[in-house]
């Protein structure tokens, strides 16, 4: 079962990349590319995980017309899939790329509600099938109607099962779950402050930040830093992973990729160097390419090799 992970999908969106050149606002554009995939940032994970040559499973809610396209693109792309259904039309989210001025506007539907009923069809379906893995993902929002502490609850039912978890998520979900002892976090900067409560400036107070995170909650903290790589704590030792510089096309997806090489490397018991080594070779490989979670094995490998893991003296 190496190497076979769940990706928890919770808000499932059709992902629509337009690319128009010299955008502004209050004009007519005609996009020079429009790549519509299945989305969400599960589904992300899963198409990086799939990259890196693992065996993704991708489940979360879906509905309609819309969630026809997203189950039947993932199946396409040959990446399994659990649903459960619901009653309305899953949503859609476009992201506006401007290569000239190296722009990116997202707008993203909020999503109906989930019923409680497809709430617990879904959490009595996770319990049934987590044995099954050898790693989970949560990634991403949860949609409305969905508990906030439901992240917590399947990272709960991953422990009973033996599973480890990296959890992806910011505001009440994160706050809400973190407590429930993931074996991994990725915050970006953002997420980690609001989730401390308080503004960091310096590199000094990231890195005593992400010390603070992993002995509080007791888990290990992978903060993305964007082109600077990652902060990763394991409870001993700070590391900063930093990737070569790279001609950067579409950082969409970049950290959804880099939850992919982080599972990646831990479902091939690697060592936690290792592990954050790969999460940020997968985030730069995506950025390589205009589409979420989309690379070639050749970019991974050439990037890995040129990714630079340094143990801080803190």
């Amino acid at each position: 079962m190496s190497e076979r992970i769940l990706c928890v999908n919770a808000n499932a969106a059709i992902d629509k990349t337009v690319v128009v050149k010299n955008y502004r606002l209050d004009e007519i554009h005609h996009p020079e590319r429009v790549l519509a995939l299945p989305g969400g940032k599960g589904c992300n994970v899963a198409r990086a995980f799939k990259c890196l040559g693992g065996t993704p499973v991708v489940a979360g809610w879906v509905g309609g017309f819309a969630g026809q396209f997203i189950e039947a693109g993932l199946q396409r792309e040959g990446i399994e899939t659990r649903f459960v259904q619901t009653p309305f039309e899953s949503r859609e989210c476009i992201a506006v790329l401007d290569p000239d001025h190296h722009t990116l506007t997202e707008i993203y539907e909020r999503g109906d509600a989930v019923p409680s009923a497809q709430v617990n069809a879904f959490r009595d379906l996770l319990r049934a099938m987590l044995p099954e893995f050898s790693a989970m993902t949560l990634s991403g929002s949860l949609p409305p109607g969905v508990p906030r502490d439901f992240y917590g609850d399947l990272i709960d039912l991953a422990h009973a099962a033996n599973v480890p978890v990296i959890l992806d998520t910011s505001g009440k979900a994160l706050q809400f779950s973190i407590a429930h002892q993931p074996a991994f976090v990725k915050p970006n900067r953002n997420e980690l402050q609001e989730l401390l409560g308080r503004k960091l400036k310096t590199r000094a107070e990231f890195t005593n930040a992400v010390r603070e995170l992993a002995a509080r909650y007791e888990t290990g903290v992978v903060l993305s830093l964007g082109a600077e790589g990652a902060l990763a704590v394991d409870h001993k030792k700070v590391y900063h992973a930093r990737p070569p510089h790279i001609e950067v096309k579409s950082a969409v997806g970049s950290g959804d990729s880099m939850v992919a090489g982080l599972a990646y490397a831990l479902t091939r018991g690697r060592a936690f160097e290792e592990i954050v080594r790969y999460g940020v070779a997968a985030g730069a490989a995506n950025a390589l390419t205009i589409g979420a979670g989309i690379f070639t094995r050749a970019d991974f490998e050439r990037v890995l090799r040129a990714v630079q893991v340094n143990a801080l003296v803190t």
